[in-house]
């Protein structure tokens, strides 16, 4: 096991000043949460007719089209809004949110769906969990076999309406697990997201409250409020633990409110500074402690809701997603800024895009990590059934070239090489699959591809060729890419590592030769084809040309050091290729 970040910096270390500055962004979340509670932003249309499963699949689909259209990577999509489930599921009832009945038959689903869509994309899909959530005030009883099942085991407690799993209980920690874990086993997620509901707002710390008794009877010395935060941290550290286990490259993230520690006990406490703007209700009111998560390491990233804009007298964005980036840094982690656009519904301007455009700036600017990000709340505000300009507008200002979503760099991982037998007919390129990988295409002009293109800050290729990134062991070729470049693919990992570069210039050459027509040899030190060909080509593992020979059927390789080599026979618009390796 190896660590990709080390090899990094030590050839950054290498190429000190040689490194090309960046015109882009080359590491950037660029996400959207996707709401279903009370139909947000989906469906627009609820049932169990083949018409509404239409519709329902393509609304979603124009949703992610315009999401690609607009420059973003990650969608946030809200699959148990309410004790519920937006997929197949043995523990919870199939969400009323979707057929219009809580606990009905789930005739398709929409988790499956939207995380085969958004990797044909090339967009990470996470799953957005509520993870105590039960019932609002308004809402009526559920009363479906799930539900009786949780009021008889006693797993449900209240306040003022609102009604939430008991974060005191071992039952109620194991149950979000499990949750979390059928998501992960069952699906090909990236990521599991919690949002910023945990107790009841203002749920009173003395003896009316509905849990003060299993907080005497726990043996604890910590105050009933301490006793509460360390409840939901348990949980966290829980299903933390569980994913370590199961599959540490899925991320695994929470969104709290946007204030945190503005009382200077509390940050001395955590060892930070105090948060310059802002106050801080969560602590106190629906007892949350998000810096606790940091500092325990039981996130990899934090995504305040700091839903105010750059001028807001008391909670400016800027002070506040600068505090974040400076604390998720000082604890090894990431923060990507959530931010609100429910402003757009009331006044949807240019003047308005470029507020958003600023606080997307601001996160870039204070980032500790070169790992910055936005996610916006929520779709239905970018381009959606509520308003739209805004996906155009960052395309054109703010996300102009694609980004990979930033690296998990501190797990460990299996070093990968290069891809194999990359191939193109002109129009696809193609290689050998390898499991559980995504992977960053590159499109690099003819006159730049002799140039040093490593990028001065996220390592590997500058940010200002990348193509995008495939889930399959294919890409399409852009039509405007169609002549005049040389392309590269990477092996991408699911915690975004990225690695060696396989190069491959179809100028010339467009379709293999026929595998009976040519054979590639390695007599000695001498590498033989079975006919004459235009060009015998030996290419390094980097992909730089090493040497090459034309008209003929053997080539000299005595001069190359000993490794990996592909060799290359082109004749015509076809070629043969093999790997050899010289001793």
């Amino acid at each position: 096991m190896k660590r990709t970040l080390l090899a990094a910096v030590l050839l950054a270390m290498a190429l000190g000043p040689l490194a090309a500055a960046d015109r882009y962004v080359k590491r950037e979340v660029r996400g959207v949460w996707l709401a279903t509670v009370y139909n947000i932003d989906w469906p627009s249309v609820k049932g169990s007719s083949n018409a509404i499963f239409r519709k329902q699949k393509s609304e979603m689909v124009e949703y992610l089209d315009s999401m690609q259209a607009a420059g973003l990577n990650a969608v946030y999509f809200q699959v148990r809004p309410m004790a519920d489930a937006l997929y197949k599921s043995s523990l919870e009832p199939v969400s009323a949110f979707f057929t219009g009945t809580r606990g009905s038959r789930l005739y398709w689903d929409p988790l499956e769906f939207v995380v085969d869509e958004c990797h044909k994309r090339g967009m990470e899909c996470h799953a957005w969990v509520n993870p105590y959530r039960w019932k609002k005030k308004t809402d009526k009883d559920h009363n479906t076999r799930y539900d009786r099942d949780l009021k008889k085991r006693g797993m449900l407690i209240s306040y003022n309406g609102e009604v939430i799993f008991n974060p005191a209980l071992a039952a109620t920690r194991e149950r979000i697990v499990a949750v979390c874990r059928e998501m992960i086993e069952g699906y090909d997620i990236d990521g599991i997201i919690f949002d910023d509901y945990f107790y009841p707002s203002g749920m009173p710390t003395s003896s009316d409250a509905e849990d003060y008794n299993d907080w005497k009877n726990s043996g604890t010395r910590l105050s009933f409020g301490d006793w509460r935060r360390e409840n939901i941290n348990a949980m966290v550290g829980d299903v933390y633990n569980m994913i370590q286990e199961l599959d540490p490259s899925i991320k695994f993230g929470i969104s709290p409110a946007g204030a945190a520690c503005s009382d200077p006990a509390v940050a001395a406490k955590h060892g930070v500074d105090p948060i310059p703007k802002g106050s801080d209700w969560q602590y106190n009111g629906i007892f949350s402690d998000p810096v606790a998560w940091l500092k325990e390491g039981t996130i990899d990233y934090i995504s305040p809701q700091i839903y105010w804009k750059t001028d807001h007298r008391t909670n400016p964005f800027g002070p506040m997603t600068q505090w974040w980036s400076k604390v998720a840094k000082q604890f090894g982690r990431h923060h990507y800024a959530s931010h609100s656009l429910t402003f757009l519904q009331s006044s949807n301007t240019a003047a308005d895009w470029k507020e958003v455009g600023k606080q997307v700036q601001y996160s870039r600017t204070y980032t500790k990590t070169a790992a910055p990000g936005a996610i916006f709340y929520s779709a239905c505000d970018i381009d959606g059934k509520k308003v739209g300009g805004l996906g155009a507008w960052l395309k054109a200002n703010k996300y102009m070239h694609p980004a990979l979503t930033p690296a998990i760099t501190w797990k460990e991982h299996e070093e990968q090489g290069t891809v194999q037998n990359l191939v193109s007919d002109g129009k696809q390129l193609k290689w050998d699959e390898v499991e559980r990988m995504r992977y960053s295409v590159y499109a690099i002009p003819e006159e730049k591809k002799d140039e040093n293109l490593e990028t001065s800050t996220s390592g590997g290729i500058l940010a200002d060729y990348l193509l995008g990134v495939t889930y399959t062991n294919s890409y399409q070729i852009p039509e405007q890419y169609g002549q005049g470049y040389q392309f590269a693919v990477c092996i991408l990992d699911r915690y975004g590592n990225e690695f060696t570069p396989m190069y491959i210039d179809i100028a010339d050459v467009v379709e293999e030769i026929p595998e009976d027509a040519v054979r590639i040899d390695l007599d000695g030190w001498t590498v033989t084809t079975s006919m004459t060909v235009e060009q015998l080509q030996v290419y390094n593992t980097m992909g730089q040309l090493m040497e090459s020979a034309g008209d003929t059927s053997e080539l000299d390789v005595s001069g190359l050091p000993t490794g990996i080599y592909v060799v290359k026979a082109v004749t015509g618009k076809q070629t043969a290729s093999k790997k050899i390796y010289i001793r």
